[in-house]
């Protein structure tokens, strides 16, 4: 089963009849609110969703707009807002929270509630059963409504919920399900979990985003010369033995993923037609390898094919 998509937009004024079906989409699709748009007579707004699972993702992004819960709402749900690019002014319970870009606040589908982007851009909100967030969250009816300090989790949340939004078509249930599972965690995690809660999640949610997270770093840094399991480690704030011990738990090793995501780049370059005339020993040091006797052996253990065979069309 793939992942459940929606996508729609809306443009105008807060009148009319396409005014109104885009409101009850919305409510519908994600949550009953009512829009005012700030400083204008009109909004652009549009949403994006994605189900995994038990959990369900939403990036929001228009113009500056408020929004206000309706009381036709389906309850028992929390909402996990995160002003990703934006910034947002949050009221619930006589409390207000500013949110500049990157900070994150939890808020209740139960009460009444406003929530106000000042500023053009995007936000992202997860939408989590109450029942579950309290099974793994202390004292939760407390986090309702406060600021939650920034922090190593709110980065590897971001980078979670951006990852399982893009790659959702291609998602079956168990990986919805492993998805979920990991961002609950996280979230537990910055909310305060309890104990037994906060050591799943130490082992399960937060070492997988770790990990992902130096994945990422590796992949956008493979032809840098300085990429390394101690430069690495030093820009995560981790250490290089638990790095290692992440990779490990996933079947590998630091090396040998670095190894086999150079090799792997190599092979495409030398496909694309457009790098038909760059030299082999080029296309290598854009990989990241320095030595090309290293690079050729390495290649044709690899692919079972030296460089030019691959260049040539002569792989099999």
């Amino acid at each position: 089963m793939s992942t459940a998509l929606f996508h729609c937009h809306y443009v105008g004024k807060i009148n009319g009849l396409s005014y109104e079906a885009w409101r009850e989409e919305y409510g519908h699709r994600w949550v009953a609110v009512d829009f005012q748009p700030v400083g204008r007579d009109e909004f652009a707004y549009e949403l994006k969703t994605t189900q995994h699972s038990f959990l369900a993702l939403g990036k929001m992004r228009g113009t500056p707009v408020r929004v206000d819960r309706r009381d036709d709402q389906v309850r028992g749900y929390a909402y996990l807002i995160v002003a990703s690019d934006s910034q947002l002014l949050a009221c619930q319970r006589g409390r207000s929270i500013d949110l500049s870009r990157g900070q994150m606040t939890l808020m209740s589908g139960d009460e009444p509630a406003r929530l106000t982007q000042l500023t053009e851009g995007g936000r992202w909100s997860i939408r989590i059963p109450q029942n579950l967030l309290a099974d793994v969250c202390r004292n939760l009816d407390d986090k309702i409504a406060r600021p939650i300090a920034g922090s190593e989790l709110t980065m590897l949340i971001l980078h979670q919920i951006e990852a399982a939004h893009r790659f959702a078509p291609g998602l079956d249930a168990a990986a919805n399900h492993a998805t979920a599972q990991y961002l609950i965690d996280l979230v537990g995690l910055c909310l305060g979990a309890n104990r037994d809660a906060a050591v799943r999640a130490q082992r399960r949610g937060l070492a997988a985003a770790r990990l992902d997270a130096v994945k990422a770093e590796v992949l956008s840094s493979l032809g840098r010369p300085e990429l390394g399991l101690a430069h690495i480690a030093a820009r995560h704030g981790l250490s290089p033995r638990y790095i290692q011990h992440l990779f490990e738990l996933s079947g590998t090793s630091f090396t040998r993923f670095v190894l086999e995501q150079r090799l792997l780049l190599a092979h495409r370059l030398l496909r694309e037609p457009k790098s038909e005339r760059t030299k082999i020993s080029d296309v290598a040091t854009t990989a990241g390898f320095s030595d090309i006797s290293y690079f050729n052996r390495a290649f044709r253990a690899r692919f079972g094919a030296t460089p030019k065979d691959i260049r040539g069309g002569l792989d099999r």
